[in-house]
């Protein structure tokens, strides 16, 4: 009898065995997973920026300096804008710069590249290229960049509050 016993017992410390190593092995899975869509946010400012060109002159706002302890890969930046006609506007990445307010980008930046696909390291920025055909008045909201941070990603807002570009006829 006390054989039968033992026998029933087992099953029950076998099912223990195999539910609470699975179990902390779930638990551990989503620290991880938590942990690697949950970088450290990207630095925001008050600040506003104010730009002023012409027609058909492009200028170009600094929008999002690099964090000085970060290398980031760009998987995308996007560009909230609203304006009273039709504008083009781009995000491009500053190599080696970190403009403000320029219609001369190379006087600041040793490169102009797209942003996807790139890093973005100290002493980089992200700046937005603004041009119109006709006079108009461009606000562009904070931008949102998506990125990886080694395993971690996420896309996050960042930079500075807003910018407001007024294009002149001429």
């Amino acid at each position: 009898m006390t054989t039968d016993v033992a026998l029933e017992v087992r099953p029950r410390r076998r099912l223990v065995r195999w539910v609470v190593p699975a179990l902390l092995g779930l638990a551990l899975l989503a620290v991880l997973g938590w942990y690697a869509t949950h970088p450290p946010v990207l630095a925001t400012s008050a600040d506003q920026r104010r730009a002023t060109t012409a027609v058909d002159t492009p200028v170009y706002v600094g929008m999002f300096a690099a964090p000085g302890d970060r290398t980031l890969a760009v998987d995308g930046v996007k560009v909230h804008a609203t304006a009273n006609t039709d504008v083009d506007v781009a995000p491009l990445l500053c190599k080696g710069g970190s403009p403000v307010v320029t219609s001369d980008p190379a006087t600041f930046c040793r490169e102009l590249v797209a942003p996807a696909g790139n890093r973005l390291e100290p002493g980089d920025s992200l700046v937005v290229e603004v041009s119109a055909a006709t006079p108009a008045v461009v606000v562009l909201d904070r931008i949102r960049v998506g990125y990886q941070d080694g395993i971690r990603a996420g896309t996050q807002e960042a930079g500075v509050e807003h910018a407001v570009v007024t294009v002149l006829g001429r």
